[in-house]
């Protein structure tokens, strides 16, 4: 079976060569993991590799790789199952069309932050290792809109999720790229605010009609024992 191939700057590889000699695995499905982006930003915060299966999707910053138990752990969180034994939650899509047209300037990926970013396959897999199974996965218009128009604003500007950051106090005007950065972030942020945002429904709106949508709700029943994969059973 042929593999794929990667760019890396004026060469072409193929994926099997371009993982990391004796790197981590992909947690959801044991695949290589490769170099996806590489954030350069305004602070050790926002300095962050990330990683990428190109098998299931599964993307996780390259310092913090979980075990597969711990994957699964993550993605479940807090949430609990209901009284009909389904668990429902929500996250951002790796194999969204946000993702793949952001790259470093996703707004999934949050200053600082460590956590993985499931694509519908991985968070299949993920779930199955808690005895799970997916019965439906939505792609969500607004929240994806949001994020897409987040997304798009982060191209334009010097700081990532400049206008979440600011708000919240997280990024000041002295901090960062310095003030000047700052004042014309605040200028092309209220400039490009409509702009992007009627770009975002379309963009994002086309993107959930093709299953490719930035957030994705997730409703999942627990299996009957007899059903539970094999990798979740017992020992003798």
């Amino acid at each position: 079976m042929a593999l794929g191939r990667v760019n890396q700057g004026s060469r072409t590889v193929s994926l099997e060569a371009g993982a990391v000699p004796g790197g981590p695995r992909c947690p959801a499905c044991g695949a290589p993991l490769f170099v996806w982006v590489e954030t350069r930003g305004w602070g050790p915060r926002e300095d962050q590799v990330i990683d990428r299966c190109e098998n299931c999707g599964l993307a996780v910053p390259r310092d913090a790789v979980p075990d597969p138990d711990g994957a699964a752990a993550e993605l479940t969180g807090s949430h609990g199952a209901d009284a009909a034994d389904r668990l429902t939650l929500r996250a951002p899509n790796a194999a969204s069309v946000q993702a793949w047209l952001g790259a470093e300037n996703w707004a999934a990926l949050r200053p600082g932050e460590r956590e993985l970013k499931p694509s519908p396959r991985s968070a299949e897999l993920l779930l199955a290792k808690r005895g799970l199974g997916v019965g439906r996965v939505r792609h969500l218009a607004a929240p994806g809109m949001a994020s897409m128009w987040q997304t798009l604003l982060n191209l334009l500007t010097f700081h990532r999720n400049f206008a979440s950051e600011a708000i919240s106090g997280r990024l000041r005007p002295s901090e960062g790229r310095g003030r000047a950065a700052y004042a014309i972030d605040v200028m092309v942020t209220v400039l490009a605010a409509v702009p992007t945002a009627i770009l975002a429904v379309l963009i994002e709106g086309a993107a959930v009609l093709a299953r490719r949508g930035g957030v994705i709700e997730i409703e999942a029943n627990f299996l009957p024992d007899p059903e539970r994969p094999a990798s979740d059973a017992k020992p003798a």
